[in-house]
């Protein structure tokens, strides 16, 4: 047959590989949710972006650090100032102790030595009081009337520290005797001692006593047999 008759079935030769519609070159868009065409992103903007998010991790980082470390500084400070007052309590406790144990021990032939260990520790409105009360008619009277205390702390703490300032609050189980008396006679005595830090040492400021022979001369010699 002559040119132009169309054979059925006849497949189309396909275009070459190069040949593309304009629809196939463009880049597909992407769908946003909700229908609306996202821009496509460029690698230059999304290297932007990633660089944004490294400094913003750098900077929380960084005060994370800073934090942490002002946390360990506030640690330490605390720990330091906890363990100065432990140590101040501790020093001011075990002045009190020696002051109490030299106060309620002692017998006519140590009488002498036991009141000058007072009276040196004394400071402050105590210091006058010891010099009255721990004097030489005193001492003369219990040597003569043969007393003899023994004192035993039952308990001791501190109740209240500052900054050279101590108050310690001791129960302490006496026993004394002397010639006036067939029995040894017992007491409890409760007392708070205020305590002061004079050029490094503590001494004793003050002496309330709550409960047992007052700090007097006529309670002393009362106690005594004086």
């Amino acid at each position: 047959m002559a040119s132009g008759v169309k054979v059925v079935g006849a497949s189309v030769a396909p275009a070459p590989a190069h040949e593309h519609s304009d629809e196939q070159a463009e880049a597909p868009e992407r769908i946003a949710p909700g229908g609306l065409a996202a821009a496509p992103v460029s690698r230059p903007e999304a290297a932007r972006r990633g660089g944004a998010r490294r400094r913003v991790g750098v900077v929380v980082l960084g005060a994370l650090a800073v934090l942490g470390l002002a946390g360990t500084v506030g640690f330490g400070l605390a720990w330091a100032g906890l363990h100065s007052r432990l140590s101040g309590e501790a020093q001011a406790r075990s002045a009190a102790r020696s002051f109490v144990v030299d106060l309620t021990n002692f017998d006519a032939k140590t009488v002498d030595a036991d009141f000058r260990a007072i009276t040196s520790m004394a400071t402050g409105p105590f210091s006058s009081q010891a010099q009255k009360f721990f004097n030489s008619a005193i001492r003369q009277d219990l040597q003569r009337a043969l007393a003899s205390s023994r004192g035993q702390i039952r308990s001791m703490y501190v109740q209240s520290y500052g900054t050279g300032q101590a108050t310690v609050y001791a129960v302490v189980d006496q026993l004394y005797v002397n010639d006036k008396i067939t029995t040894p006679q017992t007491d409890v005595l409760r007392l708070v001692v205020t305590m002061s830090q004079v050029a490094g040492r503590w001494k004793v400021a003050d002496v309330t006593v709550l409960q047992g022979p007052a700090l007097s001369s006529g309670s002393a010699r009362s106690a005594h047999g004086g």
